[in-house]
């Protein structure tokens, strides 16, 4: 990682990108850091695209660099589209979620299938999570932006604790356990099949 770290934050309308792209920069706020912020999102009522941008480091001056060094997306095919927002080298992390769009559902085009291959071939990383079912595991699938946040945080250079002191500010009591549950269980997730973030970025 640089001095100043970009995140983009990608995925439908309803998915819960823009309460992510806050516990993110919440949680870089806790460990310290200068956070710049901002988002899109489009047709997102519609269950269009959405995609929100946190950068943070020591001064940051935009919430928008050259390219992001982490891409998280809450769908496959918004997290393909997403590649060129990526540095060379940078990682994609990805819910292996995925929502048809139009074209698709009328039988116009076929649903993109290549995410990591494109990925690996543009000499980034990848991480697929399936974070739905985690999130069911948490106890809601509501849950499935936070749990794929904790799969994310393996890459991000960020504390176990600031995420936790995130989302103790940012959400309500009544959902803040079982968010907590989704989180670790996306961290945890990473963790069991000995993906770390030193592999993810080698």
């Amino acid at each position: 990682m640089s001095a100043s770290t970009t995140v983009a934050l990608v995925g439908v309308g309803g998915q819960g990108i823009l309460l992510a792209s806050v516990l993110l920069a919440n949680a870089a706020l806790a460990e310290g850091y200068a956070v710049k912020a901002s988002e899109v999102k489009g047709m997102a009522q519609r269950g269009g695209s959405v995609l929100a941008s946190v950068r943070f480091g020591r001064q940051i001056f935009s919430p928008i660099g050259p390219r992001a060094d982490v891409v998280i997306a809450t769908e496959l095919l918004e997290g393909r589209r997403a590649l060129d927002l990526l540095r060379r080298d940078g990682a994609v992390v990805s819910a292996t979620t995925r929502l048809a769009p139009g074209v698709v559902l009328r039988g116009e085009r076929t649903y993109p299938d290549d995410l990591h291959a494109a990925a690996l071939a543009r000499g980034l990383h990848v991480l697929l999570v399936d974070a739905e079912e985690l999130a069911r595991q948490a106890g809601t699938l509501r849950a499935a932006n936070v749990a794929l946040l904790g799969a994310a945080s393996t890459v991000l250079p960020l504390s176990e604790e600031a995420w936790h002191v995130a989302l103790e500010r940012i959400l309500p009591e009544r959902i803040l356990q079982i968010n907590r549950r989704a989180f670790d269980l996306g961290r945890d997730a990473v963790r069991r099949d000995a993906v770390t973030a030193e592999e993810v970025w080698e």
